[in-house]
């Protein structure tokens, strides 16, 4: 047994790594853990991204391997939390996934990608050279900064100039992209939206679309290279070529309505100028109406000749704008008194801040409603939309404002063993409205929603109807005071 222990790698305190591997596949965890293990590092395992979260604080762990469809939390926020406290924050992170390592490497600024199926040996192998480059100088930097102050075109300029091999990551406002370079040249690039457009786009349109960016933040890391080469043209031609994109793609935009404007289908198109591949393109997913963000996504052609075709589509009436909604009001203006006070009455008495009514369903369901709720004037919409938790939603929906008085609506996790949120969440306030589902909690009104809550007059019918079983049992128990 001794002898065998002498040919392993060093395993001693210093060199020791603290590795975390996420995934709710036992097989892969204990192949991993055994190839991880053999290399003489500490291996803590999870199958969620809630225990995950509380096994990586609990180990301080270094190095954290962690499954794109973890269960419980979604992958980014897991990634967002474990960034955000610092006995985590400096670990290196690998996110693995089937389908293209592009798409797994915008999931993260700082993550590296790892393709399923996995050589368990191979990924070993890989996490002891990060633990072992944690423990001596590295040998190159890491470069990162905001691209308010260092422009892409420039990064990329001098990247070619010195022959740089690497991933250049970019997080912006919206979005993730990676621009991969080998001995200076542009060789491939990936982009993909980080609130829910359709997926992600790949190779030059990927690219011409990441140099648009102006604000964010970018890291690069040396010697990082790509699983496969989409680009094949000299880096200063990639460039000019953008910056033409640039300026004739602004003009476009001046003549669309905004990107979150859903087009659709009025007639089929005639005397278009663009390809007739890409007129069949569009016309193959405008089966359902489209915000012109999902278009850009799904049809391959690059986003200028995409939003060149638009224009003439719109201008000759073969698409139309499509309001998903007809607007309603809350409530009439004689109402507003009584509905302020029922409000009011969704707080305990003395208890400070605003009103909160949660909202609590499948993903599916939370958005719909969420799309219903912009059809109501008084509604107030939120900074960002909901971030997916488990298989739901967690965060605002927005406000309704009536006679001064607002009433904010928040999306709970509908899980099981997140229900311990909602009290939390919804603070003073104790009233649930559930989509779908069924839940029971003694310290709280959860009001079952009706059939129609997906439409704007079915959503206004639901959140009454929870202001008026909020009063109704008020006035049974005599627990909380009535105001007004």
């Amino acid at each position: 047994m001794t002898a065998r222990r002498s040919v392993l790698p060093d395993a001693s305190a210093a060199a020791r790594g603290r590795v975390l591997v996420v995934d709710d596949d036992f097989d892969v965890l204990e192949r991993l853990a055994d190839a991880v293990r053999a290399l003489g590092h500490l291996v803590a395992l999870a199958t969620d991204g809630r225990s995950g979260l509380e096994r990586a604080v609990e180990l301080a762990a270094e190095v954290v391997v962690v499954d794109r469809d973890v269960g419980v939390l979604d992958v980014r926020t897991f990634l967002d939390v474990l960034g955000d406290n610092p006995r985590t924050a400096d670990a290196h992170v690998f996110v693995m996934g089937h389908g293209d390592p592009g798409e797994l490497a915008t999931l993260a600024l700082r993550a590296e990608p790892l393709v399923k199926p996995l050589h368990a040996q191979e990924v070993a192998s890989r996490i002891d050279e990060v633990i072992r480059a944690r423990r001596s100088p590295p040998k190159e930097r890491e470069l990162e900064g905001d691209l308010s102050q260092v422009a892409l075109f420039d990064l990329l300029q001098v990247f070619a100039q010195n022959r740089r091999t690497g991933e250049l990551r970019v997080e912006s406002e919206g979005a993730s992209a990676a621009i991969w370079l080998v001995s200076g040249r542009i060789v491939d690039a990936s982009t993909s939206s980080t609130v829910g457009a359709a997926g992600s786009v790949v190779g030059e349109k990927a690219l011409y679309r990441t140099l648009a960016l102006r604000s964010g933040r970018f890291v690069f890391h040396p010697e990082r290279r790509p699983s496969r080469a989409r680009i094949d043209l000299p880096t200063s031609h990639l460039l000019m070529e953008a910056v033409r994109r640039s300026d004739e793609r602004a003009a476009l935009e001046t003549k669309l309505p905004p990107r979150g404007t859903q087009l659709r289908l009025a007639m089929r198109p005639r005397g278009v100028d663009a390809s007739t591949e890409l007129v069949d393109e569009l016309v193959a997913v405008l089966d359902e109406p489209r915000t012109i963000e999902e278009l850009l996504d799904l049809v391959p052609a690059h986003d200028l000749e995409l939003l060149g075709a638009l224009v003439q589509l719109l201008e000759r009436g073969a698409l139309q704008t499509f309001d998903p909604v007809r607007r309603v009001r809350f409530c009439d203006d004689e109402e507003v008194p009584a509905m302020r006070a029922a409000i009011l009455r969704l707080r305990r008495p003395g208890a400070e801040g605003g009103a909160r009514l949660g909202v609590v369903g499948s993903a599916a369901a939370v958005a719909s409603f969420s799309r219903a709720l912009e059809g109501i004037d008084e509604r107030i919409a939120a900074p960002e939309p909901p971030t997916p938790v488990g298989s739901g939603l967690f965060g605002p929906l927005g406000r309704l404002r009536v006679g001064g008085t607002e009433l904010e609506l928040f999306a709970l996790p509908i899980d099981d063993e997140l229900r311990a949120w909602w009290s939390v969440f919804l603070g003073p306030s104790r009233a649930v409205l559930l989509l779908d589902g069924r839940a029971h909690e003694p310290e709280l009104r959860v009001v079952d929603a009706l059939p129609s809550f997906d439409l704007p007059s079915g959503a206004v019918q639901c959140v009454r109807e929870a202001l008026s079983a909020g009063t109704s049992s008020m006035r049974r128990s005599g627990e909380w005071a009535l105001e007004g």
